[in-house]
C-alpha cells in the first residue's frame, strides 16, 4: 500500500499482482478454517430449533434484507450530507463505512447477547480478512490498479494497531472487558478525529 515509502517516484496503489497475492492469502486462511473443522473438539450437543432447510432460508432472506437495508442506510445518510454540504471525505467516513459496518454490528450484539461469543468475534474477524482480501483483491484482479491518493502511514497504522490491540486483549485469559472495549474505542475516535483534522 506504501509504494512511495520504498520509492518516492511512484504513487501509493494496489497493482494486479497486489490482488493475487490478497486472494491467495485468503485463500490460506480458508484452508486454516477447513483444516480446523477436521480437528474440532467434540462439544456438548447443540439443540437444533429448526431444520437445516429451514435455517438456510432464513440465512438466505436475511442476507437479501441486509444488503438492501445496507444500501438504503448508504443512500440516505449520503443524501442528508449532500443536503447539508458535507465533504465528501464525511460521506465516505460515516455514511459508507457505519452504514456497511451496521449490519455487522448487530450481528455480533446479537450474539453476544445469546452467549455466542466465538460467532461474535468470528463474525468481526472474518468480516474484515474478507474485505481486506477478496473486497479489495478481487477488483483490483479484474480492473487492475487501484490508486490510492487518500491514503497514507497513519491509514496503516491505525489498522495495524487495532488488530495488535485486540490480539493481545483476546490473548489475555481469552476474554475482551469492558475496559479494552474502551481502549479500542478510543482508538476508533482518535484515528476519526486525526482524520477529520
Amino acid at each position: 500500500m506504501l509504494d512511495r515509502l520504498f520509492n518516492p517516484l511512484t504513487r501509493n496503489s494496489f497493482s494486479r499482482a497486489d490482488g493475487i497475492i490478497l486472494i491467495l492469502l485468503f485463500l490460506v486462511f480458508v484452508v486454516y478454517l477447513v483444516q480446523m473443522l477436521f480437528h474440532k473438539p467434540k462439544e456438548e450437543e447443540l439443540q437444533i430449533l429448526f431444520h437445516p432447510l429451514v435455517s438456510l432460508l432464513f440465512l438466505a432472506v436475511s442476507i437479501v434484507v441486509i444488503i438492501f437495508s445496507s444500501d438504503l442506510i448508504v443512500t440516505s445518510a449520503k443524501n442528508i450530507a449532500y443536503s447539508l454540504n458535507i465533504s465528501e471525505k464525511i460521506i465516505t467516513m460515516f455514511a459508507v463505512v457505519i452504514g456497511t459496518s451496521l449490519p455487522e454490528m448487530v450481528m455480533t450484539v446479537s450474539s453476544a447477547r445469546k452467549g455466542k461469543f466465538d460467532i461474535a468475534i468470528g463474525n468481526i474477524i472474518g468480516t474484515n480478512i474478507f474485505n481486506i482480501c477478496i473486497v479489495l483483491g478481487l477488483p483490483t484482479v479484474i480492473y487492475g490498479d487501484v490508486l490510492l491518493t487518500g491514503f497514507g502511514f497513519v491509514d496503516i497504522l491505525a489498522v495495524f494497531l487495532s488488530s495488535f490491540l485486540l490480539f493481545l486483549f483476546a490473548r489475555s485469559e481469552r476474554t475482551l472487558s469492558k475496559k479494552e472495549g474502551i481502549i479500542m474505542l478510543l482508538v476508533f475516535l482518535a484515528y476519526y478525529i486525526y482524520l477529520l483534522v
